[in-house]
């Protein structure tokens, strides 16, 4: 009996072990998924268009579209990028990678499904302590614009300044060589109205089964948006 008892211990310790292990492998491979390029059929990556650390202490150069995953892994409520409402931090992954990284189907701005061990993997990265230190977050309520400012207010825009906010929040993704995973602005024949609409997403048809990930009024002032508008159009 005492033989059989340690040997279940052992097995108990190995299966768990194992399992730290697992979980461990997760967390590893789900970091370098966030920045790599290297399983995106796009190019695209979550870096692209969120920070994945607390972006009032410790920021970087950029303001990208997206919030940060900072305290993400465990929201109250989760969302899709048009809003709709979402019932996890495992659905709100997989809706990302098949609307911006996964391999696109034909005559859609929808990928397909994202590999289930991809969203594991990114799950687990984001709910470790350093990521999400509180277990329970508040969910995060973007500022969503409806509408693009009117012709003339969109004449209003100051290029120079412009210029700053697009190599903070544009040069991410459009760099001017092409070796981005968007393509470059210079000399890109939009008019400031098309420009507006891509940027605060709306009625955007993509470019290659992707569309632009939008930038929500809390992300991209009206003021930054119309001097980005200004600088883009004149490239």
């Amino acid at each position: 009996m005492k033989y059989a008892i340690s040997a279940a211990i052992v097995s108990l310790c190995l299966v768990l072990t194992g399992y730290v292990l697992a979980q461990d492998a997760d967390v590893v491979a789900g970091k370098r998924q966030f920045r790599s390029r290297e399983g995106s059929a796009t190019g695209m990556t979550c870096w692209h268009c969120h920070a994945d650390f607390n972006e009032k202490k410790t920021p970087d150069q950029y303001v990208r579209p997206g919030h940060p995953m900072f305290n993400a892994g465990f929201r109250a409520q989760f969302q899709a990028w048009d809003g709709k409402p979402l019932r996890s931090l495992e659905a709100a992954i997989s809706t990302c990678m098949e609307r911006w990284i996964t391999e696109r189907k034909d005559g859609s701005l929808s990928g397909e499904a994202a590999p289930a061990h991809r969203v594991r993997q990114l799950a687990a990265y984001l709910q470790t302590e350093d990521l999400s230190p509180e277990r329970k977050s508040k969910a995060v309520e973007p500022m969503r614009a409806e509408a693009v400012p009117g012709d003339r207010m969109l004449t209003m825009g100051d290029s120079s300044l412009g210029s700053v906010v697009f190599r903070r929040s544009c040069e991410i993704c459009h760099i001017h060589d092409g070796k981005g995973p968007a393509p470059s602005l210079i000399r890109n024949g939009f008019s400031r109205y098309q420009i507006g609409k891509k940027i605060r997403g709306l009625d955007n048809k993509g470019l290659r089964g992707i569309a632009m990930p939008p930038f929500s009024k809390d992300r991209l002032s009206d003021r930054e948006m119309l001097n980005v508008v200004a600088f883009v159009y004149q490239l």
